[in-house]
């Protein structure tokens, strides 16, 4: 069976990640697994991979596949992108708060959106001397560990203390949260242009946006743990006007109508609990 498990981050690390996941499945070994293709729908996601054995392929909407690097940085999405695996499929997956990336990095996470960048852009062959690392232990709790010790150096070196608008983008996770723009602004003690303009630099995408996709992905994991609720109760749910707003949502995020949602292989929602 493929090996899943999520892992804490440490307490010096709490305010830039929201936890560590390991995904292990071979092709090669077992058998019955689903096809090793996924979606990955629109989510709010700033995550650190490292693919440590087989390749993984993106696979845009032309369908060609494009090889991604061994490790990639990856911000929001706001449309759905095709992922495809190597047959042994070895993942860890650093999962960042929304401005945790920025916080790291210092980059302008815009160029993230919908995309990857690969990580030896900023750490060079510090990178490749992990994965070494990696592919020398076969103990997915040390594999943790290895990263983690990683990111804590880096953090050390070069992390940008936390604002504000830090905390603010994190509350704004919650799907539920029922403040106006100019609200969550005033908490992160800046007018409402200032705070568009710091969260799309710190997040990739605009405050309006991020609360959008939230929604939506409150919306799929509702149904998930639901699957005998109809659309019509999950909107209602979900905090959207209505069924026919949650369906114009899903058809940007997903690109596909709410009635495939359990014919479509996708990220999160379906045999595969991670992409």
């Amino acid at each position: 069976m493929p090996y899943f498990k999520v892992y804490p981050p440490p307490a010096s690390l709490s305010t830039l990640i929201r936890d560590f996941q390991v995904f292990h499945s071979n092709w090669n070994e077992e058998e019955n697994l689903p096809a090793p293709y996924i979606t990955c729908l629109a989510n709010t996601e700033q995550n650190l991979y490292f693919y440590i054995h087989d390749q993984m392929k993106v696979v845009p909407a032309l369908k060609v596949e494009v090889p991604a690097p061994p490790v990639i940085v990856t911000g929001p999405k706001y449309k759905p992108v095709g992922l495809l695996f190597g047959k042994n499929h070895l993942m860890i997956k650093i999962a960042f708060h929304p401005t945790g990336t920025y916080r790291l990095l210092g980059i302008n996470m815009q160029q993230t959106v919908n995309a990857g960048i690969d990580a030896t852009s900023f750490w060079g062959d510090d990178v490749y001397e992990v994965l070494k690392q990696l592919r020398n232990t076969s103990s997915y709790d040390q594999m943790i560990e290895i990263v983690s010790s990683f990111i804590e150096k880096k953090f050390d070196r070069l992390c940008r203390p936390e604002e504000p608008i830090d905390l603010v983008a994190i509350q704004m996770l919650d799907p539920l949260n029922e403040y106006s723009i100019e609200e969550w602004a005033s908490m992160a003690c800046l007018s409402p242009r200032q705070f568009e303009r710091n969260f799309i630099t710190r997040v990739g995408i605009s405050p309006k946006l991020f609360i959008r996709i939230t929604r939506f992905e409150h919306a799929m994991k509702i149904k998930n743990d639901y699957p005998d609720k109809s659309w019509s109760n999950i909107a209602a749910a979900g905090g959207y006007t209505d069924s026919s707003h949650l369906l114009r949502e899903f058809k940007e995020f997903a690109e596909f109508p709410p009635s495939k949602f359990y014919e479509q292989p996708t990220s999160g929602y379906s045999e595969f609990p991670t992409g």
